[in-house]
C-alpha cells in the first residue's frame, strides 16, 4: 500500500511541476505569469489524475 501511495504522489507531483512550468511559458508569451502558473498547476493535476485512473482501469499495463 505504501509503494502504491508513493507512486501516486510521484505522478501527481510530476504532473503539477510539468503543468506549472508549461503554464509559466504560456504566461511569458500570452497572459499574466501568475494566471498561467495557476492554470498550469490545475491542468497538470487533472492530467496526472486522469493518467493514473486510466492506468489503474487497464490493470496497470504500460502504453506501447
Amino acid at each position: 500500500m505504501d509503494k502504491e501511495r508513493s507512486i501516486i504522489m510521484e505522478a501527481l507531483v510530476r504532473g503539477i511541476l510539468v503543468g506549472g512550468s508549461v503554464g509559466v511559458l504560456g504566461g511569458i508569451f500570452f497572459m499574466d505569469m501568475r494566471r498561467g502558473f495557476t492554470l498550469g498547476i490545475i491542468a497538470g493535476f487533472f492530467a496526472a489524475a486522469t493518467r493514473l485512473a486510466l492506468t489503474s482501469k487497464r490493470g496497470g499495463k504500460k502504453d506501447s
